[in-house]
């Protein structure tokens, strides 16, 4: 006999269900019927290949947001800017509980923000799948390149993903080795190679052994002859005697040094002193001094007492008699004084 069903119970599921689907939709979706959510632009100038729709933005490994469009450009893009440009979606009850509501979601603080380094990148969630996220973090001392000049929407810089200079950096070195001649290299190398064989092929080895071999004999000959172990011996006391009179020297040298250095010292006075001299000499015989003025005064009237002695001689030279007479009156004026030459005068 078959029962029939509770159709109490199948609506009491079905509220339940209902109730449980509603509450998922809310936390799932972060509060999306709240109301409009803030939204910020990034400009990223890597490839966004992985990054989808709904993909996280986190700050710092946190979730505050999600991606809610991937753009080919908009409209305040300039011509040949070709940066993709993401609208990311924060939610305010995420950010309110992480405490960076007034860094997001108001304007003033969101440019506060950006000058002390916020900015945003690419990072991978997975290595294997290449799937990717918005990375937000504070990087001070990084350009801040914005795209949107005329501020019409909320606009966070970015910077180039670690993935992406890795990228990039590959690239390069490729382009490099690209660029590498190989084949000339190969070949080079190979010529090389075989003058190497040649020269190897030239070398006489067994030649060589046997120079060898005769010289460490002749040297075990030479180590082992008495005549040289003796003149070895003969060298070291010729060295130690060397020594013993090099210490003796340095003995007797000393006090001679200190005698070279008095006397070094005592002529060096007497060389200022005779350099005083010559300096009061100097400023006696300058012209214009007192001493000289009164030395050519001296030399002049030496001159004339020479003169007048000259003079006088001579007038007895011709009349001797005057000695005995004395002058008379009758006499002839006296004869005319000429100064004297320097040569009389030292005369």
């Amino acid at each position: 006999m078959r029962r029939s069903a509770n159709k109490t119970l199948i609506g009491a599921f079905v509220a339940g269900g209902i109730v449980l689907a509603c509450v998922a939709v809310i936390l799932l979706g972060g509060g999306s019927f709240a109301g409009t959510k803030p939204t910020a632009l990034a400009y990223f100038d890597d490839s966004v290949s992985g990054l989808d729709i709904g993909a996280p933005v986190k700050f710092r490994g946190v979730t505050i947001g999600k991606v809610a469009q991937v753009l080919l450009r908009t409209a305040e893009q300039a011509a040949a800017d070709y940066s993709v440009p993401v609208v990311m979606e924060f939610a305010p009850d995420l950010l309110t509980r992480r405490g960076l509501d007034q860094a997001l979601l108001d304007q003033t603080g969101l440019r506060g923000s950006i000058e002390k380094g916020l900015r945003a990148k690419l990072q991978q969630q997975s290595v294997i799948t290449g799937v990717l996220y918005v990375e937000l973090d504070y990087f001070p001392d990084t350009p801040a390149r914005l795209h949107d000049t005329k501020g019409v929407n909320a606009e966070i810089p970015t910077l180039p993903s670690n993935l992406g200079a890795l990228t990039k950096a590959v690239s390069q070195t490729l382009d490099q080795l690209s660029r590498v001649d190989f084949v000339a290299i190969t070949r080079k190398v190979d010529a090389i190679l075989g003058r190497i064989d040649q020269g190897a092929a030239q070398i006489e080895f067994g030649r060589i052994n046997g120079n060898l071999v005769k010289a460490s004999d002749n040297i075990a000959r030479l180590t082992g002859d008495p005549a040289v172990t003796k003149a070895v011996e003969d060298f070291s006391a010729a060295m130690r005697s060397v020594d013993a009179l090099v210490k003796r020297l340095n003995a007797r040298v000393d006090p001679v040094a200190e005698d070279i250095q008095a006397m070094a010292g005592a002529g060096r006075k007497a060389l200022e002193n005779l350099n005083t001299t010559a300096e009061n000499l100097r400023g006696l015989t300058k012209p214009g001094s007192s001493m000289r003025r009164d030395l050519d005064q001296a030399l002049a009237d030496v001159a004339e007492a020479a003169q007048a002695i000259r003079s006088l001689a001579d007038f007895i030279e011709r009349n001797p008699e005057t000695i005995i007479q004395g002058r008379r009156k009758s006499a002839p004026a006296p004869l005319e004084l000429k100064p004297a030459t320097a040569e009389e005068a030292s005369r």
